[in-house]
């Protein structure tokens, strides 16, 4: 099986750097390159066009390099934007540029029909039967001029399992593909999606039958060209090393800046050289029966690269210590300034530690989870703006308040380093990470009574870096369904919860609810809300919502559209009836610590008030209900209503429509 790297879109990488990345591979026991850098222009774009004597030049030193640390460099081109594949003068200008490349050393190629239009046009719907019989017929051509080089790649435009019409197995391109592509013709696959969070045995094993032949994967698990505001620095995980055996080779696709791929490469050698037939195991590392564990293998290569953070950068791109060497034109320098008792102290640069990079790559994980740390700062703010009244607050806020210190810690040994290069590929990245955090500890002190500094008060008239998005963001906040699922910015609910139309079976258990949460209030006090629940009134049509978990029903929503039609007597002022004419009975049981759970449920019912044409709904609280008041508060829909005469011992909160 050959293990390699791939390219990206994005700014190429410098010849200096492939250099650094051969010498790693060959270290790391990954021993494939696969030249594929989108931006180059005559790799995809201008792919007719021949290299001048002055690119060629760099080619040429690039494929020797590679050949220096028995590293297989495969060349790669993408004529799919414009090719006329029935058109024999195109196939021969891509048979004379692979067989210039050729005459440059290299004796591996791949041929990339990847995010390109699949509408052929009008002479090759008349030469072919379809998209794939055209590719196949030109890549086999290809691949028989070259006389059937080391290694040859094909990649598929439908490249992963969400392309593939209806499905892997009756995809008839990929039927294609598979029946008529040359034997000695390698396939590149990404896995269930473009960046694939898992990539299970069957999947491969599947699509496998397909093509008449094992994958290659093409990884896009650290690829990070799709958005500039994400790094990936987390460790290969999530595809068992049981893959190993069934697969031609793994490649993977990087971030885009040189330096932020240590981590990927690294862990990837690692689950390399990992013994075939064990499974890859979970972040906990609690299964010992697989000898490749992501979380080791992460801390390997941290531990690894805190090194080349520690070395300085020389003149020539290489990394060392550089000697510094007296200079005749450089005054000598006969004192050093010292503080007096009452000046500030010098400031001294702190070392960067284990920890520091530890927590770095937990803030910046992979596509579809953060890390451990990551996650617990999430989890933290999502509490602590929901429960201010909770007699732990203030000792979970001091633990926030730690762990966001935490960052800007690790930001500031950082930016000290004396490995400036590493810096500057992560230095955006990490500015950005220490003003989110920045600002969300700002935001836990104001909840806590304390006085943020001005310039980070969140207003409604930000300055521009108090905030992201830029235009991209706007868009995207305006579409429904907006991508929060891959990185989302509040922890997702410990349990899954159903809001369903009340029915008569439910009954019961709605007024064994009411029952028990009244009790807690030690007060008797009727209202009209209680015989909305006990079924002595109707709710209106559409006003009838119950909350339910795995463990049953936890909660309801009723509504009556008129509230007067309810009344024995007058209870409340006629004034505050013409302003809030319906009436709404809630309760939501403690063990639903999600507030937009109940947020939704209470929207609903709101939603259906509003649609009957009315303007304002008011719901009955008893005082000592003090849970539930101050939960309604905590979402923000109702707000406690200020009414003359009412009844000692209850509250009454509402809202307009």
């Amino acid at each position: 099986t050959d293990l390699c790297l791939l390219g990206f879109y994005g700014r190429p990488w410098t010849m200096e750097q492939r250099k650094e990345l051969f010498r790693r591979e060959q270290k790391w026991g990954l021993n494939t390159y696969l030249y594929a850098p989108k931006d180059d222009y005559k790799h995809r774009t201008y792919w007719r066009e021949l290299y001048t004597s002055e690119e060629a030049e760099q080619l040429i030193t690039l494929i020797s390099a590679a050949k220096e640390k028995d590293i297989e460099f495969i060349y790669a081109i993408s004529p799919g934007l414009d090719i006329t594949f029935s058109n024999p003068k195109e196939v021969a200008a891509l048979k004379r540029k692979l067989s210039q490349v050729s005459e440059f050393g290299c004796r591996s190629f791949a041929l990339l029909f990847d995010d390109i239009e699949t509408e052929m046009c009008a002479a090759d719907k008349e030469a072919f039967s379809s998209f794939a019989d055209a590719q196949v017929a030109v890549t086999n051509q290809v691949f028989q001029h070259l006389q059937e080089p080391h290694a040859f790649l094909f990649c598929p435009t439908d490249y992963c399992a969400t392309f593939c019409t209806p499905s892997v197995s009756q995809s008839s391109y990929l039927h294609t593909v598979g029946e008529k592509l040359l034997p000695g013709i390698d396939i590149l696959w990404t896995g269930p999606k473009v960046v694939s969070k898992d990539i299970s045995v069957e999947s491969i094993e599947e699509v496998s039958r397909v093509l008449r032949r094992p994958p290659v994967i093409w990884d896009n698990i650290h690829a990070n060209d799709y958005d500039p505001q994400r790094l990936f620095l987390g460790p290969f995980k999530n595809r068992p090393t049981e893959l190993i055996p069934k697969l031609r080779g793994v490649l993977t696709n990087p971030n885009c800046e040189f330096e932020p791929n240590f981590v990927a490469v690294h862990t990837l050698g690692t689950w390399c050289k990992s013994s075939t037939g064990q499974k890859d195991v979970a972040m906990d590392g609690e299964d010992q029966g697989s000898d490749y564990n992501p979380q080791e293998a992460l801390r390997l290569a941290l531990s690894e690269w805190l090194i080349e953070f520690g070395m300085a950068d020389q003149p020539d791109g290489k990394i060392g210590r550089p000697k510094r060497e007296p200079s005749e034109e450089e005054p000598m320098q006969t004192d050093e300034y010292v503080p007096g008792p009452k000046e500030n102290p010098l400031y001294t640069a702190e070392p960067l530690t284990l920890e520091d990079l530890t927590l770095l790559s937990e803030l910046f994980y992979l596509p579809y989870e953060h890390g451990p740390t990551a996650l617990a700062m999430l989890r933290e703010l999502h509490w602590l703006r929901g429960n201010t009244v909770e007699v732990q607050w203030r000792e979970r806020a001091e633990h926030f308040d730690d762990m966001c210190a935490a960052v800007v810690r690790m930001f500031n040994r950082l930016s000290n380093v004396p490995n400036r290069t590493i810096l500057y590929d992560l230095y955006n990245y990490i500015c950005d990470i220490k003003s989110g955090v920045s600002l969300a500890r700002a935001f836990v002190g104001s909840l806590g009574g304390h006085n943020p500094p001005p310039c980070q008060v969140i207003n409604d008239d930000p300055e521009p870096w108090g905030f992201r998005g830029g235009l991209s963001g706007e868009f995207q906040r305006m579409l429904p369904c907006h991508g929060n699922r891959d990185l989302f910015h509040t922890p997702p609910a410990s349990r899954v919860y159903t809001i369903r139309p009340c029915t008569p079976k439910d009954k019961s258990e709605v007024l064994r609810l009411s029952k028990e949460m009244q009790s807690e209030t030690l007060q008797q006090a009727a209202l009209i809300g209680d015989r909305l629940v006990d079924g002595q009134l109707s709710p209106s049509k559409y006003c009838d919502l119950v909350l339910e978990d795995e463990a049953g029903l936890c909660g309801f929503a009723f509504a009556l559209t008129d509230a007067k039609t309810a009344m024995t007597k007058s209870q409340y002022p006629e004034t505050m009836l013409r302003d809030f004419p319906s009436l709404m009975a809630i309760q939501i049981h403690p063990r639903v610590p999600d507030p937009s759970t109940a947020k939704h449920l209470i929207c609903s019912v709101l939603s259906s008030l509003k649609e009957s044409s009315s303007i304002g709904v008011f719901c009955e609280f008893r005082s000592s209900d003090k849970r539930m008041l101050d939960f309604l508060r905590t979402l923000g829909l109702l707000h406690v209503l200020k009414v003359d005469g009412l009844q000692a011992g209850l509250v009454l909160m509402g809202t307009k429509l």
